[in-house]
């Protein structure tokens, strides 16, 4: 079973503790608590796919400016990520490149979902679904998702798209490895071939006695 450690990431009341919480519970919490530092989730999930267990540990990280600091350390070790924006707030689709920068900075260059969170504000929203997935592009995201902690829309969507990618990554990393391990079996016949050297040299000694 593989471990992976995922880290929810964005701006203070995106809806990453909902998201959380609407994907682990199944349910939505209606009343807004600030995460303070970060919280920890356990959820296993079965890729059917590629019939492979994954253990998955998801961070939910504090957008306040305030844990900055403590986001370094708590950024390491990252398998992939979910930088999530309020699709009615500008300010927090602008940040988005900040949440990059911090990523790439403490955990190194991983692979990450945009999440485009309250898509049932319909009425409210300031970022189109066009914007949203040019920019995921720009940025090397693996997918733009609109989602919904409240409806549920999509959540799973979002989740199991980047857990996929992480365990394709982990599948190819252990083909190549048995090939590595093959290779000696390789490397004894190219032994061998010294011996076959050596019979060519007593043949050939022995020509001069036939003369």
């Amino acid at each position: 079973m593989h471990i992976l450690k995922l880290c929810v990431l964005g701006d203070g009341a995106v809806g990453k503790t909902s998201l959380i919480i609407r994907h682990v519970d199944k349910r939505f919490v209606t009343e807004y608590k600030p995460t303070i530092g970060f919280d920890i989730a356990l959820k296993t999930m079965k890729i059917q796919e590629e019939g492979i267990s994954a253990e998955l540990l998801i961070w939910d990280i504090a957008g306040q400016a305030i844990f900055e600091k403590i986001r370094e350390e708590y950024l390491q070790g990252t398998n992939a990520a979910m930088i999530i924006f309020d699709l009615t707030r500008q300010e927090t689709y602008d940040h988005v490149k900040d949440w990059l920068r911090e990523l790439n900075t403490y955990a190194g260059k991983v692979p990450f979902v945009l999440v485009g969170n309250k898509a049932d504000l319909a009425s409210k929203k300031v970022i189109s679904d066009e914007v949203g997935k040019k920019y995921a592009k720009t940025l090397g995201a693996i997918d733009y998702i609109e989602t919904s902690a409240k409806t549920g829309q999509k959540v799973e969507d979002a989740f199991e798209k980047i857990i996929k990618n992480v365990i394709e990554t982990l599948s190819k990393k252990k083909e190549k490895a048995e090939e590595v391990e093959e290779k000696p079996e390789e490397a004894e016949e190219v032994e061998e071939k010294p011996e076959e050297a050596e019979e060519k040299i007593e043949e050939v000694e022995e020509k001069p006695e036939e003369e």
